[in-house]
């Protein structure tokens, strides 16, 4: 399955859930997923921190492609990265769901005949934004495994339909902003 290669690569970090759902022939993940690592240090044989992760993801793979990805990241800029390792492992009908801290609006983006939903989204969490999306509430989910309410919202995006405005990456990059994400925890 092509997210046991992904576990191997040693890409999942802070790995929430990871597991087969009752739906055959697909795996999900949520946690934090490594796009580009960080550079390897010889004298320590430690890598130094991450340069480009997926906070929050929620991701379906089956055998060989990725079915959904949605996920977070802190800046627009690490996009092209995602695009560059994983989009030729995109399913045709996946359509990846990305909550960005520094857009300047939210659109649709046509990268390489492929349509990705960027959403401005600087604090929260992703789970609960994503469930929203899907018009999901906890009662559709009660009862269910971890790896099968991933299923669920996964059967649910498919029909989600955001209406926002098309751009191009390129347009996208240039007008991102100094957004960081909002922090929340012990004080």
């Amino acid at each position: 399955m092509l997210l046991d290669t992904y576990q191997q690569q040693e890409r999942f970090w802070l790995k929430t859930l990871f597991g087969t759902p009752s739906r055959e022939g697909l795996q999900v993940f949520r946690g934090e997923f490594v796009v580009l690592e960080g550079e390897l240090k010889a004298s320590t044989g430690k890598r130094t921190p991450s340069k480009a992760v997926l906070k929050q993801a929620v991701m379906v793979g089956d055998e060989t492609r990725l079915q959904m990805v949605v996920g977070n990241f802190a800046s627009i800029d690490e996009l092209p990265e995602f695009v560059a390792r994983f989009h030729d492992v995109l399913a045709p009908e996946c359509r990846p769901v990305l909550f960005i801290d520094n857009v300047a609006e939210s659109a649709e983006v046509e990268i390489q005949g492929h349509p990705y939903v960027l959403i401005q989204h600087s604090d929260g969490v992703v789970w609960n934004a994503l469930t929203e999306c899907c018009y999901l509430d906890k009662q559709d989910l009660k009862g269910l495994s971890g790896e099968d309410k991933v299923i669920r919202v996964f059967e649910a995006l498919a029909d989600y339909r955001p209406g926002l405005p098309s751009r191009d990456l390129e347009t996208m990059l240039a007008t991102k902003t100094e957004a960081k994400r909002t922090t929340w925890g012990a004080v």
